[in-house]
């Protein structure tokens, strides 16, 4: 037959089982969420108090979890429309540029073209001097064209800088959004793994501001 001692360890074992299976039930990310270091020890925390009592823990986790989950998928939602907008914007800007590009084409290629009268003429004097005679036309052409080219990189890159700006302070928004919102969460878990009592009613204050505006 088991001792006292025995059964109580198989108790406790069976607890802290059985508080771990929960702490198991965070519904995976599709993204790498953002941690910080006291989130890391609040997590082991958790796992030290819900080892304890699992009757009350199951209770705590029971209401603390599916917010949790919340923040989960509301910081896949935030981070997924700082991309999206991102994607979006950038189309419009690149598009908007597409006149401009087809501007530069058209003027390098007339420029290519009008040598071929040049190379059809028979004499070769006046092939020379048709090479001459275009080729400084045509240089004045392309100088226009480099210009034209440098100028327009110029200030798409700039544009698109600025879009990539926007994303990373959309995105920078989104993590710590979460990791606050995910440890004050983790705070009141362990408060309540340590006896303090739940909140009436669930409420996740988790408010954010990942708009391009």
């Amino acid at each position: 037959m088991f001792s006292k001692f025995t059964l109580l360890a198989v108790v406790l074992a069976f607890g802290l089982i059985s508080a771990l299976s929960i702490t198991l039930k965070l519904n995976p990310s599709k993204l790498k969420l953002p941690t910080s270091k006291k989130i890391l020890t609040l997590q082991q925390q958790t796992d030290m108090l819900a080892a304890r009592d699992p009757y009350s823990s199951q209770l705590c986790f029971g209401h603390y979890l599916p917010i949790l989950n919340d923040f989960t998928a509301q910081f896949e939602v935030d981070y997924g429309k700082c991309q999206k907008d991102f994607d979006i914007n950038s189309d419009a800007v690149i598009l908007a540029w597409n006149s401009t590009l087809y501007g530069i084409q058209q003027s390098a290629e007339s420029g290519c073209s009008t040598f071929f009268d040049c190379s059809s003429l028979v004499d070769y004097v006046m092939a020379f001097e048709c090479f001459a005679s275009v080729g400084a036309e045509q240089s004045k052409i392309m100088y226009q064209v480099s210009a034209n080219s440098i100028e327009a990189a110029s200030d798409l890159k700039i544009h698109l800088q600025t879009l990539e700006t926007f994303k990373t302070n959309c995105q920078n928004t989104a993590d710590r959004d979460y990791v606050e919102s995910t440890a004050s969460t983790y705070e009141n878990l362990n408060k309540c793994l340590g006896g303090a009592p739940l909140p009436e009613q669930t409420t996740a204050d988790w408010f954010h501001s990942t708009s391009w505006n």
